[in-house]
């Protein structure tokens, strides 16, 4: 058993507080540093997937963080005409949940552990020794720093760990509307789908995220003016998706605008997860495009799995560097295949339609996409059967 320390957090998000149930679950005293003044997280769907269902089981709060959400029975690929390409059947039994939601009740179990959540809390640098110290001047001093705070995460980049840091020609923008009387009437008679549409180099994915309320993302490059525009070019979309011109006026009418802007997509490799006394995970350690959903579950799995290699080692440097070596792998394999997706957008129609395809066909390619989720996450038991 690892002696016990203290542990100083930066970022309440979900790596960031699922490291803090984790630590102080395992007798660590925790504070978490949060620079909003208000815990909490955009509103935007996540998909919950067998690894990260493990987690909440784990942490106890899957109940609960399913009673929040909605289960996706399907997924239907289209192109820009509304033509279907490709239906699975998920056979994950994957929800869509609110973020709001799960940072919500992560952050009551960490408090109901005993972590101490310091809000308006703005860290701007750390030292390997085991120091933070806070844009007001204050600082303070643990026996482990777990840096937690974001793709541009003030840490990495004082400490120069990044290896690779690529804005990809690709971004997107995020938002949430209300669903129709009639396709919440839909789901009951046929099922709750999620849908992803391509039309040249833009994709608007759709699903529901509660009974009331329906998450969208649109995608498209960094190069197209008319397609990163927000409020969106209805127009423009509209050409591009001629099948789905009411949701996207819908989509203009409805988003709240001032919350949702179009941003890139980054990718960000670290040469080191660690230095000295600090580790980094989540968007500041391995930020990746969203095409698998599966950057909160890395942050997640690798915060619990940071708990659980800091509780196995007395050492803390030694703890780090067997953390590392256990999750690093599945984090880059996944980065890796987030990126080989992600390429499907720069494919002509044709070649894009047959690619979708390919997926059903060829399972080892299926196998390559799903791994991190099918996942068992350390510190975690045997799979759910909700999930």
């Amino acid at each position: 058993m690892a002696k016990k320390g203290h542990v100083e957090i930066i970022g309440a998000g979900f790596g960031g507080l699922v490291t803090a149930i984790g630590l102080a679950d395992r007798g660590w005293t925790v504070r978490v540093h949060e620079r909003r003044s208000l815990l909490g997280a955009e509103g935007y769907g996540i998909a919950i997937q067998d690894n990260m269902a493990h987690v909440f089981s784990a942490l106890g709060i899957l109940d609960d963080i399913l009673q929040g959400g909605i289960e996706i029975d399907r997924r239907d690929s289209l192109d820009g005409n509304g033509n279907l390409l490709l239906r699975l059947n998920t056979g994950l039994g994957r929800y869509r949940i609110s973020r709001h939601h799960i940072i919500s009740l992560l952050s009551e179990r960490a408090l109901a552990a005993g972590v101490d959540i310091h809000t308006g809390s703005n860290i701007s640098s750390a030292s390997p020794e085991g120091e933070i110290y806070g844009s007001d001047g204050k600082s303070w001093r643990a026996d482990l720093i777990v840096a937690a705070d974001g793709i541009n995460s003030n840490i990495r980049e004082s400490l120069n760990l990044t290896k690779h840091h690529i804005h990809r020609k690709e971004g997107g923008v995020r938002v949430i509307i209300p669903r129709l009387p009639e396709e919440v009437e839909n789901d009951r008679k046929h099922g709750t789908t999620m849908v992803e549409a391509w039309s040249g180099d833009r994709r608007i994915l759709y699903c529901p995220n509660s009974q009331t309320d329906l998450y969208v993302i649109l995608t498209c490059m960094n190069k197209d003016l008319s397609g990163r525009v927000t409020p969106i070019d209805t127009e423009s979309w509209g050409q591009a998706f001629p099948g789905m011109t009411s949701l996207i006026n819908r989509i203009s009418e409805c988003a709240d605008w001032d919350e949702s802007k179009w941003a890139r997509f980054q990718t960000i490799r670290l040469k080191s997860w660690s230095n000295g006394r600090i580790a980094l995970l989540g968007d500041a350690a391995h930020a990746m495009p969203p095409y698998l959903g599966q950057g909160a579950g890395h942050a997640m799995m690798n915060g619990l799995g940071l708990a659980v290699s800091v509780d196995e080692c007395s050492d803390i440097f030694t703890a780090l560097g067997n953390w590392e070596d256990r999750e690093r792998p599945l984090t880059e394999h996944t980065q890796f295949w987030t990126g080989v997706y992600g390429k499907t957008i720069f494919f002509p129609g044709w070649l894009k339609a047959l690619a979708i395809k390919t997926e059903k066909h060829l399972p080892l390619l299926a196998k390559q996409y799903s791994r991190a989720s099918k996942h068992i996450p350390t510190g975690c038991g045997s799979v759910d059967n909700r999930t």
